[in-house]
């Protein structure tokens, strides 16, 4: 019995080919709720802390041989400022509504997810924050 292999350009070929399919037919995956994806480009002074460690081996010239082991770690905190910036005092008056928009819309669908089920202290936050919350009585118009 004999098997026969595909040649390997042509397997490459097939893998590439449909490679590009998968690439043509996907799409960007996007989040639920798109209106909690928000721009974030102001940005103000930050404050880090880094570490760095290297360690070098240093074998020397000459006959000697005098090298030396160079073990260096180094802790700090780096402060960046931002010279330039396209926050104005609009844009983050605009900003900031449209950060308690997002959040009240969440909370709504929060508390209509949960509106009937008896909830445990351990979930008093949102039992509090939908309290007063009720559907508006439908009027009839005939």
């Amino acid at each position: 019995m004999e098997i026969k292999f595909m040649a390997p350009n042509r397997f490459t070929l097939l893998l590439l080919f449909l490679l590009f399919l998968f690439a043509m037919f996907v799409k960007p995956a996007n989040a639920k709720n798109e209106y909690l994806q928000y721009d974030n480009h102001c940005q103000g002074p930050t404050l880090e802390p880094y570490m760095e460690y290297s360690k070098q081996e240093n074998v020397g010239t000459g006959t000697s041989g005098s090298g030396y082991n160079d073990d260096r770690g180094t802790v700090g905190v780096r402060l960046r400022i931002p010279l330039t910036t396209t926050c104005s005092e609009e844009y983050r008056k605009v900003f900031n509504e449209n950060a308690l928009l997002r959040q009240q819309l969440e909370m709504l669908k929060m508390c209509s997810r949960y509106k009937n089920l008896v909830l445990p202290d351990e979930f008093k936050e949102i039992r509090e924050k939908c309290k007063g919350i009720k559907r508006k009585p439908e009027v009839n118009d005939k």
